[in-house]
C-alpha cells in the first residue's frame, strides 16, 4: 500500500475520488498530474476499484489498514478543518522565551524516548534547537506555570525562492498528551504563519505517529506522499509520510 501511494500525484488521486461522493466516472479527466498508470497501480494494489464505469474506493481498502488507511487517503472522521478554540482549560500559547528551554529540550528527550517522534536518538540541546528555529514562529503551551508542549518552524533551504516553504516541528510532553494542547499549538502557529506570508507548511511523520498525523489532518494538511526507507532508526530502516499545509492566501 505504501508503495502504491508513493507519489503525490496518487495520494492526489486518491484524494479526489476519496471526497467525490460515489466516486468518478473512469472517462473522467485525471487531477492534473495524474497519469491512467497511477490510476493502474492503484486499483492493482486495491486501493482504488472500477466499479460499473466508476473509479470508486472500495471498502476493503479501508478495511485493510483501518485508521491508518483512512488519514492516509484523507476519509478519516477527525474534524477536519474544525475551530480549534481559543482558550482551552485554562491552556495559553505563548512565544517561547530563554526560561522555558529546559522544558522544551525535556520534552523533546520525552518524543526520543517514543521511538516514533523523531530520528534523533538523542537532543542535541538548546543551542542546536536556537540556531534551527526561526526565532519569530516558535511557540509554548502553557498551563499554571508548566510548558505543555511546544511548536517551531525551520526553514527547508537556504535558496531565496523557498523562503516560504517551512518544517513544522510540534511535541507535546507525555502527561500532557489528548488535553488539547497539540491542536491548539499547531493552529496558533499555521494562523502566524499565514498572517507572515508563508505558503507551505510541511511535515516529515512516522506512520506509526497515528496522533500526529491526525493532529496535522484536523490543521488542514493532507498527506502528498510517502518517502520508503527513507533513513536508518535504531538500525532499522524507516518510512515517513510527507504532509503539507499551502496558505489559502497564496491561492
Amino acid at each position: 500500500m505504501f508503495s502504491a501511494l508513493s507519489t503525490p500525484a496518487r495520494v492526489a488521486l486518491v484524494h479526489h475520488v476519496a471526497s467525490t461522493p460515489g466516486g468518478v466516472t473512469s472517462t473522467a479527466p485525471l487531477p492534473r498530474g495524474c497519469a491512467r498508470t497511477d490510476l493502474a497501480a492503484l486499483v492493482e494494489a486495491g486501493i482504488l476499484a472500477e466499479q460499473g464505469g466508476m473509479i470508486v474506493v472500495p471498502g476493503a481498502a479501508r478495511a485493510a489498514g483501518s485508521e491508518l488507511t483512512d488519514l492516509l487517503l484523507g476519509l478519516a472522521t477527525i474534524g477536519i478543518g474544525s475551530a480549534i478554540p481559543t482558550t482551552s482549560h485554562h491552556v495559553t500559547i505563548r512565544a517561547a522565551a530563554a526560561p522555558d528551554w529546559d522544558a522544551i529540550v525535556a520534552i523533546y528527550e520525552d518524543g526520543i524516548a517514543t521511538g516514533n517522534a523523531t530520528f534523533d536518538t538523542r537532543s542535541a540541546g538548546a543551542d542546536a534547537f536556537d540556531g534551527r528555529w526561526l526565532r519569530e514562529h516558535r511557540w509554548v503551551a502553557e498551563r499554571d506555570g508548566t510548558i505543555l508542549g511546544w511548536a517551531a518552524l525551520s526553514p527547508t533551504s537556504v535558496r531565496p525562492f523557498f523562503s516560504g516553504v517551512l518544517e513544522v516541528s510540534i511535541y507535546i510532553g507525555g502527561s500532557a498528551s489528548g488535553q488539547g494542547g497539540g491542536a491548539r499549538l499547531l493552529d496558533h502557529l499555521v494562523r502566524h504563519a499565514d498572517a507572515a506570508g508563508l505558503w507551505t507548511l510541511q511535515s516529515s511523520i512516522f506512520p506509526e505517529n497515528r496522533a500526529s498525523l491526525a493532529l496535522h489532518r484536523k490543521a488542514g494538511f493532507r498527506t502528498v506522499g510517502v518517502r520508503q526507507a527513507i533513513a536508518r532508526h535504531h538500525d532499522h530502516w524507516r518510512d515517513t509520510v510527507i504532509v503539507e499545509r499551502r496558505s489559502p492566501s497564496v491561492w
